[in-house]
């Protein structure tokens, strides 16, 4: 059992690599403007949103810091302001079998405010709270928005440690949504909706169970709102009970793509920067350090949750893994490599009960939530690494006295 665990995790790990070196560079060619193979689609797309929002936007002028930190403010005030009036008027808004109506105000604003900010903290369940339209155009647009927003503020600050302008903050939004986060999610949701995970905008079904009685199975459109909940590291599910939910995460290979996905845009963005700063070697470096960092705080958690509780093994008289608060066809494995993950990247999805990890488990995953430089949340993560190794630079140049330098200037 434990040689099988541990070839899962090392498997995911394994796969991990590839998907990092080619969406990194991918995403490097797209905020360079550089030709990439979705151009015949993305940029018909991107003009068409120009058009649209053309007296506000002009992409080919760069802004200022100040002019790029207004435009995500401004922007994601407008957005806040929009999923808040979907919200309260979502019983007049189409897609509503349920016949819901809507939620206090405060918990309107709550999840507006914790969606736009990519937080996605819920105090409710989605399938008894909000109707398909509100899950849809309002919590999923969010997703893709949030997502972008703090990809688009990683590639500012690259475009800034690199020497280069800043760029166009709506620009960018929308090249991270047309070109990673809408395509990623395509493919992605379509091969979770194969495996299994529903898309449908009909009603709960009715069905008589064992006993005799009837009862009502939520559903929705998920496959689409689990990829994106993964992919741009959101972390609110459709379902209560998040991607522990059979209709968010059916089997174990749908738990793989989920996890594989929810890693891919933060890890890969180390390699975007190396491409902007024309250092490959520091890539491989950096990634290494976080890789090993990572794989080793999985280990940790997966040794604990493997050995499990030794109250409850005393009183069993043998020893076996802690299924506290796991789903079976998970197991402890897939569970502690995904409680690691999703708290590295700032993801917040569950598979499992946190708190009923063994110690080993809960020091790893505060540890990431305290850090957030282990992969990191989305684009923030990418920052926040590279301001401790600024000012790991910094102070070793103070201790062997010599004037620190990153990337040939002074600090």
């Amino acid at each position: 059992m434990l040689i099988q665990g541990f070839l899962q995790i090392g498997i995911t790990l394994l796969l991990m690599v590839p998907t990092v070196f080619l969406l990194g560079p991918y995403m490097a060619r797209v905020f360079l403007k550089e030709t990439t193979i979705l151009d015949p689609i993305g940029i018909p797309v991107e003009r068409l949103i120009y058009g649209v929002c053309g007296i506000w936007i002009h992409p080919e002028l760069s802004m200022t810091g100040w002019g790029y930190l207004r435009a995500v403010l401004y922007s994601n005030l407008w957005m806040t302001l929009s999923v808040f009036l979907i919200i309260m008027f979502q019983w007049a808004l189409p897609f509503n079998p349920t016949g819901l109506d809507a939620p206090n105000w405060d918990l309107a604003l709550h999840t507006a405010l914790s969606f736009v900010t990519n937080t996605n903290q819920q105090h409710y369940s989605g399938e008894n709270t909000y109707t398909y339209f509100t899950q849809i155009g309002a919590l999923g647009f969010m997703m893709f928005t949030s997502a972008a927003s703090g990809i688009a503020v990683a590639i500012a600050f690259i475009r800034g440690l690199t020497g280069r302008p800043l760029g166009n903050f709506y620009e960018d939004l929308i090249r991270a949504i047309t070109r990673i986060l809408l395509p990623i999610s395509l493919v992605g949701g379509i091969l979770l909706l194969i495996l299994g995970v529903p898309e449908t905008l009909a009603g709960p079904a009715v069905v008589t169970t064992l006993e005799g009685s009837r009862q009502a199975i939520a559903r929705g459109p998920v496959a689409h709102f689990e990829i994106i909940k993964e992919l741009g590291e959101n972390g609110g599910g459709f379902f209560g009970i998040n991607s522990a939910h059979p209709y968010e995460n059916p089997t174990t290979l749908t738990n793989l793509i989920e996890t594989l996905i929810m890693l891919a845009i933060p890890s890969s963005l180390i390699v975007t920067y190396e491409i902007f700063a024309n250092n490959i070697k520091q890539a491989w470096l950096l990634f290494g350090m976080v890789f090993a960092i990572f794989a080793l705080l999985i280990g940790a958690t997966a040794v604990g949750e493997f050995w499990g509780n030794p109250l409850v093994n005393e009183r069993l008289g043998s020893q076996w893994p802690n299924m506290e608060g796991k789903e079976v066809r998970f197991g402890w494995a897939q569970t502690a490599f995904w409680a690691v993950s999703t708290t590295a990247t700032m993801c917040g999805a569950i598979n499992g009960l946190h708190d009923s990890l063994m110690p080993p488990g809960g020091f790893s995953t505060l540890l990431n939530m305290f850090l957030q430089i282990i992969w990191g949340g989305q684009g923030t993560g990418t920052a926040y690494l590279f301001i401790f190794l600024i000012l790991t630079v910094f102070l070793t140049g103070l201790m062997v006295g010599r004037t620190p330098e990153f990337l040939g200037r002074k600090i």
